[in-house]
């Protein structure tokens, strides 16, 4: 009973706690697409090098995780990144890419003739190496000038 108790609460934290508002920049908004479009396909390629001495083919391997990273970031990074911290949504997305990873690694029309298998430890590799260089490449690249902080109009 605690141990449900306590699960429902922490479950409710991330819709209490959130971070000062922040807008989009239209006039910049270009300028994130660039961004987020260049570090997806960065994540990309450094998991399909980590990935490829396993067998994978690198063409159809690199297309389908450019593919899978940017549904993750639209369908999962995005919606949440207004509810919860960085802190806790970077670690998710990296294991929930890391079962993509795995997931991606199992389709047979990716496996080259010298596939051996995707380990646990190399999909968690690949997924902390891309997503630890596209987020600096996000950050870097474009110092977040699509974020504007809003004050109430206190200036």
């Amino acid at each position: 009973m605690k141990a449900r108790l306590a699960s429902a609460t922490l479950g409710l934290v991330p819709l209490v706690a959130h971070a000062n508002p922040v807008m989009l920049n239209e006039q910049s908004l270009l300028a994130f697409a660039i961004v987020a479009f260049w570090a997806l396909v960065i994540e990309s390629g450094i998991a399909t090098l980590v990935l490829v001495p396993s067998g994978l083919l690198v063409l159809p391997a690199f297309g389908t995780l450019l593919a899978s990273n940017v549904a993750l970031f639209l369908l999962a990074f995005l919606p949440l990144s207004d509810r919860l911290s960085l802190w806790l949504l970077e670690p998710g997305v990296v294991v929930a890419d890391m079962l993509l990873l795995k997931l991606v690694a199992s389709a047979t029309f990716l496996q080259g003739e010298d596939y051996v298998g995707v380990s646990w430890r190399r999909a968690l590799l690949a997924s902390l190496l891309g997503n630890a260089a596209s987020y600096f490449i996000g950050v870097i690249g474009s110092g977040k000038p699509w974020i504007v902080n809003d004050i109430g109009g206190l200036q």
